[in-house]
Order: C-alpha cells, then sequence, then structure tokens
C-alpha cells in the first residue's frame, strides 16, 4: 500500500524548551505532519460507509461526540478529506505576490494649515473664558497663531507660547447677550501658519449671557436704607427703630438689631463687623456690633441725611442737612475725627467714598436751588464744586476704577463725570424717577432702579437700556422710595420695598443651581488612632468650586474638613472604647457631623454625614495556675484575669474538656473531673501523653469584645483493676482429628479486651482468640504417643501456661490443661505435602506448581489453601493438588527494585476426610516484570498514537524523543492485519519493523493493536478495513507470525479495537464471534511468546444501539458466556466523555466510570478480580472549550482513574494534533500541529511526578 507524504509547505522548527511551573516540558523538534494512507479505492470506500451505515451511524456518533479516527479506514477517509480541502488555490496568493507597489510622482504642494478653538465654560460670575488654538497640516507642520485683531470690547489676554487665551466680557455685553435666543459671540482674528503659508482666520468668542432676574424676595419690614456686605444684608425699619439682618446667601432673616428712634441711614464695615445708623431724628449715629447685635457706641451729629464707610473701613462719614457739614467719624474710636464744611448754603444729600478712599463725593442743594456734586479729600474741611446737575440728586456712585462718578437724578438723568477732569462726559436718559444707583464693578453698566421698583441697566459707553425688570407687579410708584445696594461682589442688587415689607433681590450673575448631597463614603478607620477618612459627597450641577464649613461639630470627636471635599474624623478614646462595648447601640457606635457646603454664588447646602466609630479596647492579661489530681483524680487551679481598661471581666467555659467535666466560679476559680473512662484509658500500656491529659479553655472577657481564650491542660490520674480467672470450660474434642476447643474463663473489671499469650506448648499448637476460645491442635507425633497401649496420663495431655494482659498494666497467669487424644485405631495423617514448581511466566508473574501427598491408608486426600499468600493469589485444584500463583502488580514493581528475589509463601493443608491432616508451606518467587513489560500499575501513563505506522524514520525518531524527554515511556500502535498482509501469505514488515526497532533501542514499551482485516480476509458482504475474520485461523497465523517476530521487543498485545461498534467489527457487533477471535490469538501469541501480555475488549464507552453498538457490560457478560475467561491477561477500556470530568460521572448509570466498576463486577464473579482493565484510549478535544479544559479533564481523569482498585495503566489519545477535517478530531494532542507544548503536557508532567511519589511512598512502605 503506497503512502503520501503531506509535509511539502511545512517548515522544520528547531526544539524549544518551554516553562512550566514547578516543571520542565520539553517542545518535540520540529515534525512535519504524519502522513495518511493513500488507497486506490479511496472513493469507492467513502461511498461504501456512507451508504452502509447511513443516518444511523450517523446520528449514533453525533451521540458519542467521537469520530473514528481509531480505523485505518477512517485515516483513509479522513486522509482523503484531507487531501480534498487540503488543495489551496494559488490564484489568491499569487495574485497578491504578483502586485507591484506603484508610486505616483506628483508636484509636491504645500496645502495651508487649518485651525480652530476650543472654549472653556465661561465663569458665571466674570463671564470669563478659555480657549485654546488648535491647528492641523496636512504635512503634519507646526502651526502657529498670531493675533491680528483682538475683539472690540471687553478684555483679551493671549499667550504667545502656548496659543492659549482668557477673554472677558463686559456686564454690558453680557446683559445684552440674555436678550438673544442664541449665543451671543464676539470675533477676533488671528493668522495661522505652517511656516510656508499663513491663513487669515475670525474666532468668535461666546459670551457668557447674565439676564436681569429677581432671585429672591426677604421679608424686611419697614423697606428703609440698605447696606451689605457679601454674606448679610441689613434693611432700616424707621417705624419699627430696628435693623432686619437677613443672609444674602441663604435669602433668609437672621436678627432683629434695635437701633434706636427712628434709624433712616445705615452703612456697614467692610469686614462685616460693625454697623453704622444715622437717625435724622435723634440726630445720633449708633455703632453695632454685628456678631451680638449690641449698641457700641452712640455719636451726636447734627440732622444726618447720608451715611457711607470708607472702602479701607477706618472712617465713617456722614452728612448733616442742618449746618451743610460732612462729618467723619474714626471707626476705631468712634469718635468724631474731622467736620468738612460745605459751601454756604448747601443741604447734602447723598455721599460716596472712592474705592481708593482717596476722595470723598457728596451731592448737595445750593444756596440758590440748584444740585451740585461737591469732592474734597477724607481728611480736609473744605469742600470744592465739581458740578452741577439738572436735578435733584438721589445716589452718587464711583466706578471701581475710579474713573466716573455716576449721579442719579430726579428727573431721571444719570450723570457720568470724569473724576480725573471733573467734566460731565454723559447724560444717560433713564426715561423714570431714579430712585437708586448702582454701577457695576466693569463700570460698563449703571443700574437706576426707579421708584416703581423697575431696575434697569444702561450701557456706560452707549447710553442706551441694555435690560430691565420689574421687582414688584405694580408699576405704581412705591409710597417711600426704593433703596438700592449692591453687593461687594457685585453679583447681586438689592431694592427695599416698603409697601411690601421685603427687599427684591435681583441677581446679576447667570442662574444658579445649588450644590446637591449625594451620598458620603467613609474609609476604613485606623486601627491605631480610630481615624476614618472620607468624602462629603456633595456635587455641584454647574461645576462651581465648592467650600465647606462644618455647621456642626460631631459630639465625639473632631473632624476636619479639606477644601477638596474630604474629611478627617477622629473619636476620642473614650468614645472608641465606648463603642466597643458588646451590644452597644447605634448612639455609641456612630458619631455624626453636619457640613454646609458653598459654591462661591450663593448656592449652598447642609449635609448629615454618620460614621462609625472604630472600636478600640485593650484585652484582659491573664494569669492561670494549676494544680495536682488528688486521690480521686479531681483536678483544681484558677484563671484570673486583669483589664488594662479596669472594665469587669467574666469567666466561662469555651470549649472542652472532652474526658471529664469542669465548674467554673465567677472568681475565675475551677474544678476538674475526669470520667471513669478516661482514667482507665490513661492506664492503658502505650497510651500516649496525649491520653493522660485533658483541656479545656476558659474564656475570660472584659464585655468591650477583649476575649482571651486560655487553655487549661489538666493531668489525668491513671486507674485500671487487672483480670481474673483459670481452667477452662466447654472443652469439646474431635476424636478424628485430635482438635480440642473450649474456652478459658476470664473476668475484667473494667470490661478490657483481653489478650492471651502462650508459652509452648511443645505437643502441639494452640490459638487463643480474644474471648478466651481456644483451639488446641495436636502434632501427629504426640497423638502416636497417645496411642501407645500403656500411654501415661502425663503423655495424653499437655499443660500450657498463658498470661492474660488488659492492655492497662493489670495481668493473670494461668495454668492451661488439653487432652491428647489417640487416633482411632487404623488412621494416620497423610504426609507432608511435596512440593514441585512447574513453570514461571513474566507476563503476569504467574507460578504454576504441585503439591502432592500420600495417606497411609491409601484414603483419597484434599488439598486447601489455609494461610497466605500476602502479596498475590493463589487457586489449587482440591483434587491434584496442582496451583497457580500470581502475585499482585504492585509486589512485582517492588520485586523490580528491592534486593535479592521476593518470596511469597501460602499454606495448603492435607486432609484423608477422616481426620487425618498435615499442613505444608510452599514458597513461590515473585516474577519482576520484564523490561518491556507495560507497567500495569493503575499510575502508569502512556501515550496512543495511531499514525506512527506512516510516520518516516526521522519523523519517528523526533516523536519517541519527544515521549522521552517529557517522561513517557510507552506508546500504543497500531499493527494492522491490512497493512502488513495485503495478500495471503505476503507480509510487508518494513514500516512496522521502523516504529518496533526505534521504542526498542531507546527503551520505550511497545502495546501493539492487531486489528484491520484485509480485504481477502474479511467476511462478505463488510466494509473493508471493518469487517470481521471470515477465518479466526488466518488471524491466528497472523498474530503468531507478529508475536514471533517481535519476541523480546513488543511486551503486550490487544486484540482488536472496539468490536463493540459497527465501526471496527460488521456485519454487526458480536461478543461470541469476538471471543472466539480472542482464543484463538491468545493461543497463537502465548506459543510463539509465553512472556506476552494478551489484553481482550478494547470496548468502547457506548450504549446499546440497534445492531450498530453494543454497551460495554453487556459485551463482557457475553464474552465469559461464550467461555473467554482464561484467554487474556487483562481487559481494555475506552472511557470516552466529552461533556463531563470523569470523577464527576458517578450520578450516571452508563456512564464511563460506572460501566467500568461494572466490568470489574463481572471480572470478580468469573474469577478474574486479580486482573487490571487498562484505558488504552483516553482523550479530550482541546476544540470543545479550550487548551485549559483539555488539561482539566486529563488531570481529573488520571488522578481519579488510578484511585480505582482494577485500574491498569492508561494511554492518552493522542501525541500531537493532526490537519483532521474534524476539528474534534485533530485536537486531541499534547502538542499541537506545530509541536508547541499544550496545557495538557503540563498536567500529564505534573501527574507523572505525583505518580512517582506515590509508588515511592508504596516501596518504601511495603504497601
Amino acid at each position: 500500500m503506497a503512502t503520501s507524504m503531506q509535509t511539502e509547505t511545512q517548515t522544520a522548527k528547531t526544539p524549544v524548551a518551554t516553562a512550566a511551573p514547578a516543571m520542565q516540558v520539553t517542545t518535540a523538534p520540529a515534525v512535519a505532519a504524519p502522513p495518511v494512507m493513500v488507497s486506490p479505492v479511496q472513493a469507492v470506500i467513502t461511498s461504501a460507509l456512507h451508504n452502509a451505515v447511513g443516518v444511523a451511524l450517523s446520528s449514533f456518533l453525533k451521540a458519542l461526540e467521537r469520530g473514528v479516527a481509531e480505523s485505518p479506514l477512517s485515516w483513509m477517509l479522513l486522509a482523503a478529506a484531507r487531501r480534498e480541502v487540503g488543495v489551496t488555490t494559488t490564484a489568491a496568493t499569487e495574485a497578491k505576490t504578483a502586485q507591484t507597489a506603484i508610486t505616483l510622482a506628483a508636484t509636491a504642494v504645500n496645502a495651508p494649515p487649518t485651525g480652530q478653538a476650543v472654549f472653556g465654560t465661561p465663569n458665571p460670575t466674570t463671564g470669563a473664558i478659555t480657549g485654546q488654538l488648535v491647528g492641523t497640516d496636512d504635512q503634519g507642520k507646526k502651526v502657529t497663531f498670531a493675533v491680528t485683531g483682538k475683539p472690540t470690547t471687553g478684555t483679551l489676554v493671549y499667550n504667545t507660547k502656548t496659543a492659549s487665551f482668557t477673554y472677558t466680557p463686559t456686564t454690558a455685553q453680557r446683559v445684552l447677550a440674555a436678550l438673544t435666543t442664541t449665543v451671543d459671540t464676539i470675533a477676533m482674528t488671528v493668522t495661522a501658519s505652517d511656516g510656508v503659508n499663513k491663513v487669515a482666520l475670525q474666532i468668535d468668542i461666546p459670551i457668557g449671557a447674565v439676564p436681569l432676574a429677581v432671585r429672591t424676595d426677604v421679608p424686611a419690614g419697614g423697606g428703609g436704607a440698605a447696606a451689605a456686605t457679601n454674606t448679610r444684608a441689613y434693611v432700616t425699619n424707621r417705624g419699627a427703630g430696628t435693623v432686619t439682618v437677613f443672609d444674602t446667601v441663604t435669602g433668609t432673616v437672621v436678627g432683629t438689631f434695635a437701633a434706636g428712634a427712628e434709624p433712616d441711614g445705615v452703612a456697614v464695615k467692610p469686614d462685616g463687623t460693625r454697623l453704622y445708623v444715622s437717625s435724622s431724628t435723634k440726630n445720633t449715629v449708633t455703632v453695632i456690633d454685628t456678631a451680638t447685635g449690641l449698641v457700641k457706641a452712640s455719636i451726636a451729629v447734627n440732622a444726618p441725611t447720608a451715611i457711607t464707610v470708607s472702602p479701607s473701613g477706618g472712617s465713617v462719614f456722614v452728612t448733616n442737612d442742618a449746618n451743610g457739614t460732612v462729618t467723619r467719624i474714626s471707626t476705631s474710636t468712634n469718635k468724631i475725627a474731622t467736620v468738612t464744611k460745605l459751601p454756604v448754603g448747601s443741604r447734602p444729600t447723598e455721599v460716596v467714598v472712592s474705592p481708593d478712599s482717596k476722595y470723598v463725593y457728596v451731592t448737595a442743594t445750593s444756596a440758590t436751588g440748584t444740585s451740585t456734586v461737591l469732592m474734597f479729600a477724607p481728611t480736609s474741611t473744605t469742600a470744592t464744586k465739581i458740578a452741577e446737575l439738572s436735578g435733584p440728586a438721589t445716589g452718587v456712585v464711583v466706578s471701581a476704577d475710579n474713573a466716573k462718578i455716576f449721579v442719579s437724578q430726579s428727573d431721571g438723568i444719570v450723570t457720568v463725570i470724569d473724576a480725573k477732569t471733573r467734566a460731565v462726559v454723559k447724560s444717560i436718559q433713564t426715561g423714570g424717577v431714579a430712585t437708586g444707583l448702582a454701577v457695576t464693578r466693569d463700570g460698563s453698566t449703571v443700574l437706576v432702579t426707579d421708584d416703581a421698583g423697575r431696575v434697569r441697566a444702561f450701557g456706560v459707553v452707549s447710553g442706551q437700556l441694555l435690560s430691565e425688570v420689574s421687582t414688584r407687579p405694580s408699576t405704581t410708584p412705591l409710597s417711600q422710595a426704593p433703596a438700592t445696594i449692591i453687593s461687594p461682589d457685585g453679583t447681586e442688587l438689592y431694592v427695599t420695598d416698603y409697601d411690601a415689607g421685603t427687599v427684591h433681590v435681583v441677581s446679576l450673575t447667570p442662574p444658579n443651581a445649588r450644590p446637591t448631597a449625594g451620598t458620603p463614603t467613609t474609609g476604613t478607620p485606623s486601627s491605631s488612632t480610630g481615624a476614618t477618612t472620607g468624602t462629603i459627597g456633595v456635587t455641584d450641577p454647574d461645576g462651581d468650586p465648592l467650600s465647606y464649613v462644618v455647621s456642626g461639630a460631631p459630639g465625639k470627636g473632631k473632624v476636619v474638613v479639606n477644601a477638596n471635599g474630604t474629611f478627617t474624623y477622629t473619636p476620642t478614646a473614650a468614645a472608641r472604647h465606648a463603642a466597643s462595648t458588646l451590644g452597644a447601640p447605634s448612639a455609641v457606635t456612630t458619631d455624626s457631623f453636619t457640613v454646609t457646603v458653598y459654591d462661591g454664588r450663593r448656592g449652598f447646602v447642609t449635609t448629615t454625614i454618620t460614621v462609625a466609630i472604630s472600636p478600640t479596647n485593650k484585652v484582659p492579661t491573664v494569669k492561670k495556675t494549676v494544680g495536682s489530681p488528688n486521690a480521686a483524680g479531681v483536678v483544681t487551679g484558677s484563671v484570673k484575669g486583669t483589664d488594662p481598661d479596669k472594665d469587669a471581666v467574666t469567666y466561662s467555659q469555651a470549649s472542652g474538656p472532652t474526658k471529664g467535666v469542669v465548674t467554673i466560679t465567677g472568681t475565675g476559680a475551677f474544678t476538674y473531673t475526669p470520667t471513669a473512662e478516661a482514667r482507665h484509658a490513661a492506664m492503658k500500656i502505650g497510651a500516649t501523653a496525649a491520653d493522660k491529659k485533658d483541656t479545656f479553655t476558659v474564656a475570660v472577657a472584659d464585655g468591650h469584645g477583649g476575649v482571651v481564650n486560655v487553655v487549661v491542660s489538666v493531668t489525668i490520674k491513671p486507674a485500671n483493676v487487672a483480670p481474673t480467672g483459670g481452667g477452662s470450660t466447654g472443652v469439646q474434642i474431635d476424636p478424628r482429628t485430635g482438635v480440642v476447643t473450649g474456652t478459658i474463663p476470664t473476668v475484667d473489671a473494667d470490661g478490657d479486651s483481653l489478650t492471651y499469650k502462650v508459652t509452648g506448648p511443645k505437643k502441639g499448637t494452640i490459638v487463643v482468640r480474644p474471648d478466651g476460645t481456644f483451639t488446641y491442635t495436636p502434632t501427629t507425633a504426640a497423638r502416636d504417643a497417645a496411642s501407645a497401649a500403656n500411654a501415661s496420663a502425663a503423655t495424653k495431655s499437655e499443660a500450657i501456661a498463658i498470661t492474660v494482659t488488659d492492655g492497662y498494666g493489670g495481668t493473670a497467669k494461668l495454668t492451661l490443661t488439653v487432652p491428647i487424644e489417640p487416633y482411632p485405631p487404623g488412621n494416620r495423617p497423610p504426609s507432608t505435602g511435596h512440593v514441585v514448581v512447574t513453570s514461571t511466566s513474566s507476563a503476569l508473574g504467574t507460578v504454576t506448581g504441585t503439591v502432592t501427598s500420600v495417606d497411609p491408608e491409601g484414603d483419597p486426600v484434599k488439598y486447601t489453601v489455609t494461610g497466605g499468600p500476602t502479596k498475590g493469589v493463589v487457586k489449587i485444584d482440591p483434587l491434584t493438588g496442582a496451583f497457580t500463583y500470581t502475585p499482585s502488580v504492585d509486589s512485582r514493581y517492588t520485586a523490580l527494585v528491592t534486593p535479592g528475589e521476593d518470596v511469597d509463601k501460602f499454606t495448603v493443608t492435607v486432609s484423608d476426610g477422616l481426620g487425618g491432616l498435615t499442613t505444608t508451606t510452599v514458597s513461590v518467587t515473585v516474577v519482576p516484570p520484564s523490561a518491556i513489560a507495560v507497567d500495569q500499575r493503575p499510575t502508569g501513563i502512556a501515550v496512543h498514537a495511531p499514525d506512527m505506522l506512516f510516520y518516516t524514520q526521522a519523523q519517528i525518531n523526533d516523536a519517541f524523543d519527544a515521549l522521552k524527554a517529557n517522561g513517557i515511556d510507552t506508546v500504543r500502535v497500531l499493527i494492522p492485519w491490512a497493512a502488513i498482509e495485503t495478500f495471503p501469505g505476503v507480509y510487508s514488515w518494513t514500516a512496522m519493523d521502523r516504529v518496533v526497532n526505534s521504542a526498542a533501542l531507546r527503551g520505550i514499551k511497545v502495546l501493539g493493536v492487531l486489528n484491520s482485516t484485509p480485504l481477502w480476509a474479511a467476511a462478505p458482504n463488510t466494509l473493508p478495513l471493518a469487517g470481521m475474520p471470515k477465518d479466526n485461523a488466518q488471524f491466528a497465523k497472523f498474530a503468531k507470525a507478529v508475536a514471533t517476530r517481535y519476541k523480546g521487543k513488543v511486551g503486550s498485545y490487544e486484540v482488536w479495537n472496539e468490536p463493540n461498534g459497527i465501526q471496527f467489527w460488521q456485519p454487526s457487533p458480536n461478543a461470541a464471534q469476538y471471543t472466539e477471535l480472542l482464543k484463538a490469538a491468545y493461543t497463537a501469541i502465548k506459543s510463539a511468546d509465553p512472556n506476552a501480555m494478551v489484553v481482550a475488549g478494547a470496548v468502547g464507552a457506548v450504549v446499546d444501539f440497534g445492531n450498530i453498538a453494543v454497551n460495554p457490560v453487556r459485551f463482557i457478560s457475553e464474552m465469559y458466556a461464550a467461555g473467554a475467561a482464561g484467554y487474556f491477561d487483562a481487559l481494555s477500556f475506552h472511557p470516552y466523555l466529552y461533556n463531563q470530568a470523569f470523577s464527576q460521572q458517578g450520578a450516571y448509570p452508563e456512564s464511563p466510570l460506572n460501566q467500568a466498576k461494572r466490568i470489574y463486577a463481572l471480572m470478580v464473579a468469573n474469577g478474574d478480580g486479580d486482573k487490571k482493565i487498562w484505558a488504552t484510549e483516553y482523550g479530550q478535544p482541546s476544540s470543545l472549550v479550550s487548551q485549559a479544559s483539555q488539561a482539566l479533564f486529563l488531570g481529573d481523569f488520571l488522578r481519579t482513574w488510578r484511585t480505582l482498585p482494577f485500574a491498569g495503566p492508561t494511554f492518552i489519545h493522542q501525541l500531537v494534533d493532526t490537519n483532521d477535517a474534524s476539528a474534534t478530531e485533530a485536537s486531541f494532542g499534547l502538542f499541537d500541529v506545530n509541536w508547541i507544548p499544550k496545557l495538557a503536557l503540563f498536567t500529564v508532567k505534573l501527574v507523572l511526578a505525583e505518580n512517582k511519589l506515590i509508588e515511592a511512598a508504596k516501596n518504601a512502605t511495603g504497601l
């Protein structure tokens, strides 16, 4: 038969050593894929197989989840399939190879760069927005930017190095932006350059809008004058004589200060510590401490009309209507520092100090009735007129940059004066009666409140109305002109409403979302300090930066809240100890604190955080005292605890004792009383130290979780009562055998098991059992002497000294006198048996021989094994004395490693049926296995390599070297009849010789599978290679030829492969037919090589399936019924199951695990319990799940199989993955197709290492 090598496209690889944890796996040398067998009738066979088996076989094989890769037929079919699918169309490859890289030459053109700006989020307070110019260039050149045109309004700061910028719009821009539905922008122009080209770009910068809107209304009865800091606003109530205080952050009233009679002016120190309230009726300025509301001073003035505090906070300026002066009061002394005289006839109405505190501006009505603006230095005593107005002034403010003075007038005009030139630079027509005035921090917008409470915003540059908001629904004038004050940070405007008794809060920033309280987090407390860190858990929807204030301190510790919202809570030592109290409520084991979180835009939230208090406790220290047992065995002592925390301690029995009882008092004193059984056990001879001790544990607890378990060890005082007795009772004598039975009456008060030690006897043997019964067997000589005519009484009896011990030191010495019965007249025992060993075999180590004995009277004798052997099993013919001894597998391997010859013994009793008995001891040699024998131990691991017959010599060498390098020394190979005797009497040994000789050269053991009927020898109407032989004699001849040729090289043969399946035995599986083939093959092999092992069965793990497959248990049962016993040395089994680990199959009756157990039960029932079941095929494909799954399944099988009492070696299917069309069949290997070790090989090596340790332990212990 020709072969074809499919290795042309494979590349030889150098062997690689692959490291694995705790072991080394050697990578096989690179080997081309094994060749496949080519059949000239391939197509015919393929068609025949499909047509013959059809749908039934297909569904059956799917149910088994296996292919038929073991069959030579399947080799041919699968090889054909590989050749069909392996034909690769080279057109695509050639086309790819033929592709030519074509470079298109073109004139290099440099495209201009592009650019854009990436913006951040505008600052809600200032409107400032940051941007980054980003450029790209198709040629990858660096793009640089230059600003060519700044925005026409607002402020731009540009960083030339980073191309980043910050733009801040004016308030006027922001107010206008709020009036449009789209985002307002302002342009700047830049150029983008890549070093070659420049491109002009317009960057449109978005403007953050500020809609004018009433944020909230705050109750403030009176609605008089107002002053404000960034967190508080103060409003006078002239009628009540009070000042209402409200929190500008929360929008709630927080207090009311008594301010004296009819307050009508108010100013607050910039740091918020003092409030100055003027009264034109009382002619005073009252100084109030804002922290307490207490009046700190009262200063006399003359008809005050307006009051203000310098931005520096050092002076208070009060205008006096009656005498036309301005009084300056020192805030440090609360006394008048200077008085400034205004021009004669002036009646001052409003006053303001410039932000730099250099000038004071006063509006007044002159003696002629005109309205003027006057100015002076703070310490000056005279004032200078700088402007005249068209109408009475209602308010005066100075821009933050000190550059402009704004004066509102009752005729609706706002006059703008240049502070440097003192010239009027703008008159803004507001269209109403202006009663209040404010200017934004950037000076771009003036805010005017009219007598109806309407707030209108005007652009300072344009003088145009920008936006307006009504603070009240009515447009009629208020009964008292509203006061207007802007917060120092410029974010809010406060407008008083006398009629409604409220203050309207107008927001000058975009709408603000308050911070949101989330879930605080807490970490694990420090074991040493108890400190717990965590986060407040507050977030701001607008992304505003947050600040944190502890508004409610913890009650049991202290807390530090950091600027980033994290906190550290540290409990007090007392709180920690209290928290350790067992059963303490949550009120004790937790603490809480509150934190108010602000977003800087008057948004806030208060959250309460509860933290667990880390308990701490010092455990008690303990001292124990243990006494000695008294006469009754009682032991007393104490366990005393002292607690460092001064806690009260308690004592309880935590565990034990196991040999007595203990009582423990509230003071820790204990009393231990052992049981009588424990005292008696302590008296036992050979009692260990543990037998003479008992322990119990005392728990010393402080009630705070501190528990010390003190182990107390006490001595048990031994006690015992010696046995008594003597004589004998119930004596019976067998007159034929002379055997005497009876009982030695003894009593042990403790109920101990007694041991009887016999001294002598001299005239026979005696066995005394633990219950005192005995059997005395006199010798033949003693009975002969007793049979003499004038034998004395002493001759007819024997006195035997017996010592009785109870194992606890108690003994009794007794004398037992037994009678010696004379022989019945005319009967003597058979002669001592003569042993002849006739043969030994290294296959199973069997030893055969014969025990012969002669009866003096010629009575027929019977041979019975009455003792031993200990290292194997023996069977004896009761009539002829012929015996067969078979050592156990383990004893044979022990004999292999122990020095000298190992011997086993058994006793044969020969009886004549009339009472005559004689015994013979037979010694047999334990025959170790031969060097070529497959290791039958369950720890043996081999590999099934079905394709090896078709390897080249180089491939065989590499494959065998890979096996040896990884610790595997046994292989299962196919010896197919069809491949060797292709025609009757014509043998082709070349391929098989390569395999066998290569294995022998390396010391690799071979299990050869004899199968695959050639076409000329197959039963009619069967498929090629699958049909049963039509003549068993022809197969026997082939088997004998193989055994003859490979004697000394192949030590084991497996007769056929899976004959319980139609894929290997046609026309259909039949156990009786297979048994006849087995008998013929066994006889032929043994005649050629008596020491060869013959393995039968090779049954697959299947279920009954019509005429397709036969359950392996039924198949083996039918083999025994057909006479298979005695025609095999071992059975083999293929326990495949892909979807469940071998160790987990116990719950399924037809699982391979349970089938193997039932097969062994059949073997035991048929007298073959000493033989092994070999797992000659087991594997798991890695394609079904993964390499890891394959490794797990293999490891599970190998470790479970070695624990079964009947288990022999395991053969793993297979060595290397293939290119099989079936992914399942292709992926069984320990190596992948490139000879790289798979995870399964690591598992096999690990189990091999375990098995070596197991066998070494057996050899060391003799078990």
